[in-house]
């Protein structure tokens, strides 16, 4: 399923986090556009995810000014809210799904930003009829971009480095992690991988690392830990949800150009890979 208005590389570099929003109304066709489809979503685990638009005066105006990551978004009238039932995968299945609706977002001219760290969990949950086997991993402002971001939006942007983005010898390599790969041995991948390496991630960390088999037509997914970030929210691991986030855009590109594949996770790591803070996470594999 693609549903995108664009090629998917084009909205995936155009993609950016907006935290400053005008007064412009969002259409109400936009937003039908965007809840139907949510509806055809499906990740790679299975995993049961529903997808809300709640406007900012349903969760009362006493919270408004902090209903973002306390004060950081300014004039959002629109929020995406995402839940996922809980299982063993929910956390790379949320990101996953969630990041594709951020991209139809984009593609339909809407401003968006990821916000999985502190926010006001419980009034969302309520507003949105989070059910008992849900959780709420993370929310999205929705609007139309203002034409110049507030001190505060410029400020986190700064600190995160936003614009910033590792290179491709510090987080893909070839047969292990001591042989970065190249674009030219990326070959037809060249472009998926640097569509990859342009996600949105918490912190701009970048947890991920992917690791091509020589001579295969594989990719083994790994996780690089940042200390702590595990324990930020109990309920949401975060690089999780990120790893699915690069999962998303690996995906959407290889389709897009005509490439099929499937993710396996295997029982233990195909490399046997012993690195600090590293784990596997899963392998995507060509399919004829």
């Amino acid at each position: 399923m693609q549903g995108y208005e664009g090629d998917i590389p084009d909205i995936i570099r155009k993609r950016v986090s907006w935290r400053t929003y005008s007064s412009i109304p969002v259409e109400e066709e936009k937003i039908s556009s965007l809840i139907e489809f949510s509806k055809g979503l499906k990740g790679p685990f299975g995993g049961k995810a529903r997808f809300k638009v709640i406007r900012a005066e349903e969760l009362g105006s006493g919270s408004i000014k902090t209903l973002g990551t306390y004060g950081t978004i300014k004039g959002a009238n629109l929020y995406l809210v995402g839940m996922i039932e809980e299982f063993d995968h929910d956390m790379e299945e949320f990101g996953y799904l969630f990041e594709k609706l951020i991209l139809k977002a984009t593609s339909l001219e809407l401003g968006t930003c990821w916000i999985g760290g502190v926010f006001m969990r419980g009034v969302f949950a309520e507003k949105a009829g989070l059910r008992d086997n849900e959780v709420l991993p993370a929310i999205s402002p929705l609007g139309y971009p203002a034409q110049k971001r507030s001190i505060t939006d410029s400020v986190v942007r700064f600190s995160a480095g936003s614009r910033n983005r590792k290179p491709w010898n510090e987080i893909f390599f070839h047969g292990d992690f001591t042989h970065p790969l190249t674009q030219e041995d990326a070959s037809a991948y060249s472009l998926s991988l640097e569509m990859l390496r342009l996600a949105p991630s918490a912190s701009n960390r970048q947890p991920w690392r992917i690791v091509k088999e020589r001579g295969r037509e594989i990719f083994h997914f790994y996780l690089r830990r940042s200390p702590g970030y595990d324990k930020i929210i109990k309920a949401v691991d975060l690089q999780r949800i990120d790893m699915g986030i690069a999962m998303s855009h690996f995906d959407l590109t290889n389709s897009w150009l005509g490439i099929s594949g499937r993710w396996v996770k295997e029982s233990s790591d195909p490399l046997n890979i012993v690195l600090e803070r590293t784990e596997y996470f899963i392998s995507w594999i060509r399919e004829s």
